[in-house]
């Protein structure tokens, strides 16, 4: 042992002890029995596989941590509280994920981490878009046409992106969705609009585009039978019966005329007053 830890001494020219080994010294250096890791132990290319061999011991066999757990289980104190607070610092910068990606290259993302300062800088926007698509299809295993009913911003509460939310969108999940997915989608498809969407002249302009598209792409009706084909009840199954309260007071016809104000609106005849049946007493006749 005495001749192994000279070697591990010698820096990183030296031969790279094997795995048995590289967890003795660390549970020597753990247990107190050694005072601090041998020089250099953690530096260079054979530096980060020992680090990584630890990190694998420490997780699966000392803590017994399940694999897909690790994202909610590690912290910086875990470090410290198990003997690595060195390798922490010297390897990665006292940045939990860099150990973790280090040890499982490829298997988690940043995001999942809570990384500092991720959703800063020029990049953050990508980094956003692929978070959101990492939850979408990956872990919610939703197809896309599926987002507007399954997808909101509970979704990304769940998985720990409500703080980029917050600061890449201003905590409307619906631009985090268009990020990811340009042009894909409009807000009004969703469960919820965003916050003010249907009020003012903003408001009317935008219910203008969603009356267009129900008519036009989803209804396909054609323009000279917009006012006779599309009822109330059809805004309220697209999910436009709260613009309907929001913008016209729940008139399907208010909205119709705001989204082709060139279009006549047909004038609806009274309906006939219903003629009462009268009947006619019966007449008995007597027996002959």
């Amino acid at each position: 042992m005495v001749t192994e830890l000279k070697k591990l001494d010698a820096g990183a020219g030296a031969v790279e002890v094997e795995r048995a080994e590289i967890i003795q010294v660390y549970e020597d250096v753990a247990s107190g029995r050694r005072r601090r890791f041998p020089n250099n132990f953690f530096q260079g290319e054979t530096g980060r596989r020992r680090a990584a061999a630890i990190t694998r011991y420490l997780l699966e066999e000392k803590l017994g941590i399940e694999t897909d757990q690790i994202p909610r289980a590690i912290h910086k104190k875990l470090f410290y509280d198990n003997g690595l607070t060195w390798m922490l610092g010297s390897c990665f910068d006292w940045s939990p994920y860099k150990a973790i990606d280090n040890a499982y290259p490829g298997r988690f993302h940043k995001w999942q981490f809570n990384v500092k300062g991720m959703w800063q800088g020029p990049e953050r926007m990508k980094l956003a878009a692929a978070a959101t698509r990492w939850m979408v299809e990956e872990r919610e295993g939703c197809p896309l046409c599926d987002i507007p009913q399954r997808i909101s911003a509970t979704t990304f509460g769940k998985y720990n992106l409500r703080g980029m939310l917050s600061v890449c969108f201003k905590g409307s999940f619906f631009r985090a969705i268009e990020n990811a997915y340009p042009g894909r989608f409009y807000p009004w498809e969703f469960r919820n609009v965003p916050k003010n969407f249907w009020q003012g002249e903003e408001g009317l302009e935008n219910a203008r585009r969603a009356t267009r598209w129900l008519v036009e792409e989803r209804l396909k009706v054609p323009r000279e039978r917009v006012f006779q084909d599309v009822t109330y009840h059809l805004f309220r199954e697209h999910g436009l019966g709260g613009m309907l309260t929001g913008c016209f007071s729940g008139s399907s016809i208010q909205a119709l005329h705001n989204a082709y104000p060139d279009l006549l609106v047909p004038e609806h005849p009274k309906r006939k007053p219903r003629r009462r049946r009268t009947i006619e007493p019966v007449k008995l006749t007597e027996a002959s």
